[in-house]
């Protein structure tokens, strides 16, 4: 099986991420799509750089939803391991 291509139209990379694939994928001002491949996985990601300079407004609102993403992560993770509280 090829380790990255397309099925269906959605494309997949199961290759190990590099440095150079994180910033071609996720912040590559380059590149006009906002939204590209996954850097590993399936499904799409988004261009950063490139949302940033056609919206301030999306970037902003992309940058807040990641970060409640990640908090309700880490929230999560150290309720697990404190033992405090259901999650």
């Amino acid at each position: 099986m090829e380790r990255h291509g397309s099925i269906l139209g959605v494309p997949y990379d199961f290759r190990m991420p590099t440095p150079g694939r994180i910033k071609e994928r996720m912040w590559n001002p380059d590149d006009p799509r906002v939204i590209t491949p996954r850097v590993f996985g399936a499904g799409w990601t988004v261009n950063l750089a490139t949302l940033k300079e056609k919206s301030t407004v999306g970037f902003a609102v992309v940058l807040t939803a990641m970060a409640l993403i990640y908090l309700n992560g880490a929230r999560k993770l150290y309720r697990r391991l404190t033992g405090s509280g259901k999650d």
